[in-house]
């Protein structure tokens, strides 16, 4: 697990990112992870979407850097989230391509419950990669917000727009503090088509597998 953590403070929201272009896209997405609307914004790229909480959460100020390997210890996570205003957190970890270690939904909540100062901030844009996947866990928290993805599994199916978006899902307080453009009309299009496609999906799903499957017998 990998950590970044920030002693900025939370801002009022400044704008609304349910913006009309995108309404068709985060209409398919908010339906894909449960989520109302107005908890969800879509970018161009993660970098678009941790650009826009920088700015929108955490401001860039008093960031402080801690590298997490997978020996790292909930316990050290959690002491330090205890004296930070907002913390990132990756999960799954990868190496070499390869899943080393992965938060539990029982380990989310001992943080969350014995560090509920901060902004937490998931990092979640190899979810698929998972054995337990964190998005619908992560949901019930407070101030939580996940940043998801679609990335390399969805590349192979054939998705090639939706492998370069972003989307952030959390409290609409949070979700409207972040400044997300409006997407080009051709790019939401070709992005909706791709979700709607049933095979992509699965190929997603069996791939993700198949690589799991794979490193158990590594």
């Amino acid at each position: 697990m990998t950590a970044i953590l920030s002693n900025s403070s939370f801002t009022t929201p400044l704008r609304a990112s349910a913006t009309s272009a995108n309404l068709p896209l985060l209409a398919r997405l908010s339906a894909r992870v449960s989520c109302s609307l107005d908890e969800v914004a879509v970018f161009a790229s993660p970098q678009a979407a941790f650009a826009a909480i920088a700015s929108g959460i955490a401001l860039g100020r008093g960031t402080v850097a801690l590298s997490g390997t997978h020996e790292t210890t909930l316990d050290a996570l959690i002491a330090a989230a205890r004296d930070a205003a907002v913390v990132t957190l990756q999960s799954p970890l990868l190496q070499g391509g390869r899943v080393v270690t992965a938060l539990t939904p029982r380990e989310l909540l001992l943080l969350r419950s014995r560090a509920p100062r901060p902004i937490l901030v998931l990092d979640l844009l190899n979810e698929e990669l998972a054995r337990t996947p964190l998005t619908q866990p992560a949901l019930l928290l407070p101030a939580t917000i996940i940043v998801r993805g679609f990335g390399e599994l969805w590349r192979e199916a054939g998705a090639t727009t939706l492998a370069e978006l972003a989307f952030v899902v959390g409290p609409r307080e949070l979700v409207a503090s972040l400044e997300a453009p409006e997407l080009n009309a051709s790019t939401v299009a070709r992005a909706c088509e791709e979700l709607d496609v049933p095979e992509i999906d699965r190929a997603v799903r069996a791939a993700a597998f198949g690589r799991e499957a794979l490193e158990n017998c590594a």
